[in-house]
């Protein structure tokens, strides 16, 4: 029984690992993403004003 828990444990322990890189690659590209999002503003910025 104590093999099946220790199991058990590492399984969660590799799930939770599993989740962090999934949370770490979203933030990449969220990251990714917000400059060409500013430059979208600008741009339009100055297509306003012209």
């Amino acid at each position: 029984m104590i093999a099946f828990y220790l199991s058990l444990a590492a399984l969660a322990a590799a799930g939770a690992a599993l989740i962090r890189q999934l949370a770490v690659a979203q933030e990449k590209q969220r990251v990714a993403l917000r400059p060409v999002r500013v430059q979208d503003r600008e741009a339009s910025r100055h297509a306003r004003r012209g």
